[in-house]
C-alpha cells in the first residue's frame, strides 16, 4: 500500500541500471586543480576520494573532474555520500558539455564530519553558463566537484563516495518552492492600497541615491519617494503624513529631488501636498562620524493646522528586489525592536551562521512609539501656525555629534573638495558643471577606504578596470592620494605568477581570467608617477609592474601559434587569449580588443617605467611592446577582411560592433594615430548615426548603459565638437531623478519598467562622464606631449562670460584655461603651472579658417585650425578682434 501511494502521488523510482557508477577509489580518474593561489590535491582515504583545498589569502576555487560520455535522460537522480572538514564555502556539483555548464550549488555549506547521503534531481540542477541556446541538459562530457571560496575560505577537505547517476521513470518533479520573503511582500502589496508598500513591490521601477561619507564608512540610501535605508541591507524608514484623517504617502503627493547647492552629495526629497510640504534630507557626515535623517514639515496654508508625521520602520530595503549580484534587494527581515528612552534597537538577522546585527535609531523629540515584532511607527503630532516649519531629526546609529555641527562641517568639506577644480560655464550649461562635480563626489563616497568600488550594493567589490578609470578621473581632479591608496591596495593582491586579479573583495583576489587586468594595473601605476612624480613609489611598484608584464608575455605568446596563422584564424594571432572581461562575452570568452588595447597601453607604460628607473628589462619590454603592437594592428586588419566589415570590431573573433568598447583605443589607449583612419571613422560614424536614430525616436530601443558617455572623449579627439552637445543632452536626460545628478549602470527607455539597473549612483559610469567632460576643456595628446584646449566646446559654451576651468591637474602641472566670445571677438587665457613638452594647442572653435590672433599682444598665425603655443611662454592671452 505504501508503494502504491508513492506511485499515485507521482513520485519516481529507478527503472533501470545506473547510467554511471563510480566507487570513488581511483584518484587518477579525478585529477584536481586549483585556481591561482589555491592549493588543490586529491587522494583516496577509506575507499573514498578526498579533495584537499587551501584558499590561503585569495578567492577562487578547487575542483576535481572526471571525464565522461553520458546521455542524460529527462529524469534522473545523482546520488553520492559526502563528508568533510573546514569552514563555510560553496560546494558545486557540475555537469559540463563543451563550453556549457549545469550545476547544483550549496551556498556557504559547512560539511559534516560524518557521511551524509545526497540526492540531486533535475529540478535542483540549473543551467549556469555557456553559449547554448537550448538550456536542457542532454549530454555530459564531464563531472566536477568544486569548492568555491565564500564566507570562511581557509583549508579543508571534501570527501565523496559512491557516486551514481540513475535514470528515473516519469516526468521530473517541479522544483520545490521555498519561503521567499520578496514574493510574500509582492503578494501583500498587490492586495494593499497603492502607497502602502514601495514601488518595487507593485511592479514599478524605483530610483534612489547614495548619501555616503568621503571614504565610504557611511553608506545610506534614500529613494525618490523619501524612504531611507540607513545601512547596507538594513530596514527602511518611510514618512507618512496624516491631515484631518487623510493619509498622505508617496502615492498621494508630488515629489521633487534635489541636492544641497545643486551639487553636494547631500540628497533630499520634497513632498508637496495640498496645504503642506515635507522635506526629507539624508546626511552622511563627511568624516563618517554619524548619519542623520532630517524631516521638515511646513504648513503652507493661512490657518493653524495639526498634522501627524509618521516615520514608519519597515522590514525591507530601499535597494529593490530587482537588484542582485553582491546581495539581493527587497526584504530585510526584522527579528525584534526594543526601546530605551529616545533610542530604538532594531535587531536584524544576517546570513546563516552569523550573529544578528543590532542597529540603533535615535530621536531628539519623543514621539508616540508603536512597536510590533518586525515594524514600528514613530508618530509626531504637530500643530503649526501659518507658514510655520518644524524640523525633526533621527540619528541613524549611535549619536556622536549634533546634526547642525555635522551638517555645517559636511557642507564645508564638500564645497572645498568639489571646488578644488573649478568650472564656470554659461547659465544654460550649469547643469553640466553641477553634474560633473556631483559625480566626482560619488566616486569618493562609493569607495570603502582604499577600495574603489563601482557601487555600494550590487557592485560591492573592487575591479581593476573600474579602479584604473576611476583613478584617472581622481588624478585629474586633484585626488592623487585616493588613487595612490587604491594602487597600493590592489598591488598587494597580485598573484604569485604575476596575474593581476580582475576583482578583489572580502574573500580575496578573484582568479577569473579577464585579460585586461594586467594592462590596467600597469597604466594606473604609470599615471600615478606621471601626475605625482613620486619616484620612490614607482620603485616600490616596479616588481608588480614587471611581474604583470611577464604574465602578459605568456598570455600573448600562447596565441602566437601556427594554428592562428591560418586564414580563418589570422585575426587571433598574438592577441590576449579569450576572456570575459567584456560583459557581452560572458556566455563564451572572446578575443576582445578591449583586453588588447589595455594590454598595449600596459606594455607602453611598463617600458616607460623601466626606462625611468633605468632597469635592465627596459629593452625587452620595449620589444614586447612593439611586437604586440604589430600583432594587434595586423589582427584588426585581418578581422576587417575576414568578417568583411568596415569598422573596428569589439572582438576579432566575432566581428561585432561595439563603439563603447572601442573608445578605449583612443583613451587611455592612445592608438588614434596608429589605427586605420577609415576604420576609425567608420566606427564612430556608425555610432553617431545609431545614436541619432535612438535619440530622435526613429530607432526602437530598450535600454542603454551610460558607459556610453566615454564617446564624449572620443568625439573630442576626433575633432567632432559639434556632435558633443547632442550627446550631452541625451545623456543628461537619462539621469534619474535628474535632481540627483546621477546615472545607474542601465537606463531604460520606459522609466517604470522593472529591471536590474546596477547601483545608483554607479561610480564607474561617473568616472566616464567626469573624464569625458574634462576632455572637453583639455586633453593630453600623447603623440606630441601637448595639451589640447577647448576641443569639445561649441560656440554655445563661449557665450557671455564663456567657460573656464581652474586648477585642472595634468601630468605637467595645473592648468587654468578660459575661453569666450565669437568668431569676430574672441578671447582665451592659459595659465597655471602646466608646462607640457609639446606646448599648448588651442583648437579653433568656429566654422571657417581662423583669422590672425594676438598672443600676449603679438600677431600670431594659426597652423590650419590649431594655434600651438610653447609652454615656456605661459601665461597667455589670445585675442581676436579686440
Amino acid at each position: 500500500m505504501i508503494r502504491l501511494a508513492i506511485l499515485a502521488a507521482g513520485l519516481t523510482i529507478p527503472t533501470a541500471q545506473p547510467l554511471f557508477i563510480d566507487a570513488m577509489e581511483d584518484a587518477n580518474a579525478w585529477p584536481a586543480h586549483g585556481s591561482d593561489g589555491v592549493a588543490a590535491t586529491r587522494s583516496v582515504t577509506d575507499h573514498a576520494i578526498e579533495l584537499q583545498y587551501d584558499f590561503a589569502r585569495v578567492s577562487g576555487y578547487a575542483f576535481m573532474r572526471r571525464t565522461v560520455d553520458l546521455t542524460i535522460p529527462r529524469n534522473y537522480e545523482i546520488r553520492f555520500r559526502l563528508r568533510g572538514t573546514g569552514g563555510r564555502n560553496d560546494i558545486q556539483l557540475k555537469l559540463t558539455d563543451g563550453d556549457n555548464v549545469w550545476w547544483k550549488v550549496w551556498r556557504n555549506f559547512r560539511p559534516a564530519t560524518d557521511w551524509q547521503d545526497v540526492v540531486v534531481r533535475p529540478a535542483g540542477v540549473g543551467f549556469a553558463w555557456g553559449p547554448a541556446t537550448d538550456k536542457t541538459l542532454r549530454h555530459a562530457d564531464g563531472i566536477e566537484l568544486v569548492v568555491a571560496r565564500n564566507r570562511d575560505g581557509g583549508a579543508g577537505i571534501i570527501a565523496i563516495d559512491d557516486l551514481q547517476i540513475v535514470p528515473l521513470s516519469g516526468e521530473p518533479a517541479a522544483a520545490a518552492t521555498t519561503a521567499d520573503p520578496n514574493a510574500a511582500l509582492v503578494a501583500l502589496a498587490k492586495a494593499a492600497p497603492r502607497g502602502t508598500y514601495p514601488r518595487a513591490f507593485i511592479g514599478e521601477q524605483p530610483y534612489w541615491t547614495l548619501a555616503g561619507s568621503d571614504g565610504g564608512k557611511i553608506s545610506a540610501l534614500i529613494d525618490e519617494d523619501a524612504a531611507i535605508e540607513p545601512a547596507k541591507g538594513s530596514y527602511s524608514i518611510a514618512p507618512i503624513v496624516f491631515d484631518r484623517g487623510e493619509r498622505f504617502d508617496w502615492a498621494r503627493i508630488w515629489s521633487t529631488q534635489t541636492l544641497v547647492d545643486r551639487r553636494l552629495p547631500i540628497p533630499s526629497v520634497r513632498w508637496t501636498a495640498p496645504g503642506f510640504t515635507l522635506d526629507t534630507l539624508l546626511l552622511a557626515d563627511h568624516a563618517g562620524r554619524a548619519a542623520f535623517a532630517a524631516y521638515t514639515l511646513t504648513n503652507r496654508t493661512h490657518v493653524v493646522r495639526t498634522l501627524t508625521l509618521r516615520l514608519a520602520i519597515r522590514p525591507w530595503q530601499v535597494n529593490p528586489l530587482t537588484q542582485f549580484l553582491s546581495q539581493t534587494g527587497g526584504a530585510s527581515p526584522i527579528s525584534r525592536i526594543g526601546r530605551r528612552a529616545n533610542t530604538l534597537a532594531i535587531v536584524q538577522p544576517q546570513e546563516e551562521g552569523d550573529p544578528p546585527v543590532t542597529r540603533a535609531l535615535g530621536f531628539e523629540r519623543l514621539p508616540i512609539v508603536t512597536i510590533a515584532t518586525n515594524r514600528a511607527d514613530l508618530d509626531y503630532r504637530l500643530t503649526l501656525a501659518p507658514g510655520q516649519s518644524t524640523r525633526l531629526i533621527l540619528t541613524l546609529g549611535e549619536p556622536t555629534l549634533p546634526f547642525d555641527r555635522s551638517y555645517a562641517e559636511t557642507v564645508a568639506h564638500w564645497h572645498q573638495t568639489l571646488g578644488r577644480v573649478a568650472i564656470t560655464v554659461p547659465p544654460s550649461k550649469q547643469v553640466f558643471a553641477d553634474t560633473l562635480a556631483t559625480n566626482f563626489a560619488y566616486i569618493l563616497t562609493s569607495r570603502a577606504g582604499a577600495m574603489l568600488r563601482p557601487g555600494t550594493r550590487s557592485y560591492n567589490r573592487a575591479w581593476i578596470r573600474d579602479g584604473a578609470m576611476l583613478s584617472d578621473a581622481l588624478l585629474r581632479m586633484g585626488r592623487a592620494d585616493v588613487a595612490r591608496s587604491f594602487a597600493d591596495f590592489y598591488g598587494s593582491n597580485q598573484f604569485a605568477n604575476g596575474k593581476i586579479p580582475c576583482c578583489v573583495d572580502f574573500r580575496g583576489a578573484d582568479p577569473v581570467p579577464e585579460n585586461d587586468s594586467h594592462g590596467e594595473y600597469i597604466f594606473l601605476v604609470g599615471e600615478l608617477f606621471r601626475f605625482t612624480h613620486d619616484r620612490a613609489a614607482l620603485a616600490r611598484d616596479w616588481p608588480h609592474v614587471l611581474a604583470a608584464a611577464h604574465y602578459m608575455d605568456a598570455l600573448r605568446q600562447s596565441e602566437r601559434t601556427a594554428a592562428n596563422q591560418s586564414p580563418d584564424r589570422r585575426m587571433l594571432y598574438g592577441l590576449m587569449p579569450p576572456s570575459i572581461s567584456h560583459e557581452g562575452y560572458s556566455t563564451k570568452p572572446q578575443y576582445s580588443l578591449w583586453d588588447d588595447f589595455w594590454a598595449l597601453r600596459g606594455y607602453r607604460d611598463a617600458a616607460d617605467i623601466a626606462a625611468v628607473l633605468s632597469k635592465p628589462q627596459a629593452d625587452a619590454l620595449a620589444a614586447s611592446r612593439d611586437e604586440f603592437s604589430s600583432d594587434l594592428h595586423a589582427a584588426i586588419l585581418a578581422a576587417r577582411d575576414y568578417w568583411r566589415i568596415a569598422f573596428i570590431p569589439g572582438a576579432t573573433s566575432l566581428g561585432d560592433f561595439d563603439a563603447t568598447s572601442t573608445t578605449i583605443a583612443l583613451d587611455p589607449g592612445n592608438e588614434q594615430s596608429r589605427l586605420d583612419p577609415d576604420m576609425l571613422r567608420a566606427t564612430f560614424d556608425r555610432y553617431w548615426s545609431e545614436f541619432q536614430a535612438r535619440a530622435s525616436g526613429s530607432k526602437t530601443w530598450e535600454d542603454y548603459t551610460p558607459y556610453e558617455t566615454r564617446a564624449i572623449g572620443s568625439f573630442v579627439r576626433l575633432g567632432w565638437r559639434n556632435r558633443i552637445d547632442p550627446l550631452l543632452a541625451f545623456f543628461l536626460a537619462g539621469r534619474r531623478p535628474s535632481g540627483w545628478n546621477q546615472w545607474a549602470e542601465v537606463v531604460g527607455r520606459v522609466p517604470r519598467k522593472p529591471r536590474f539597473i546596477g547601483d545608483m549612483p554607479h561610480a564607474w559610469v561617473a568616472s566616464d562622464f567626469v573624464r569625458g567632460a574634462l576632455d572637453m576643456f583639455a586633453w593630453e595628446r600623447r603623440d606630441d606631449a601637448a595639451l589640447v584646449l577647448g576641443g569639445g566646446l561649441s560656440s554655445d559654451w563661449l557665450a557671455g562670460q564663456g567657460s573656464a576651468i581652474r586648477n585642472l591637474a595634468t601630468p605637467y602641472g595645473s592648468l587654468d584655461f578660459g575661453i569666450r566670445g565669437d568668431e569676430r571677438r574672441f578671447t582665451a587665457t592659459i595659465a597655471g603651472t602646466a608646462r607640457p613638452p609639446g606646448g599648448f594647442v588651442l583648437a579653433w572653435p568656429f566654422a571657417g579658417q581662423p583669422p590672425v590672433a594676438r598672443v600676449n599682444g603679438k600677431p600670431t598665425t594659426w597652423a590650419g585650425r590649431e594655434l600651438r603655443l610653447a609652454s615656456s611662454g605661459s601665461p597667455y592671452t589670445i585675442e581676436i578682434g579686440r
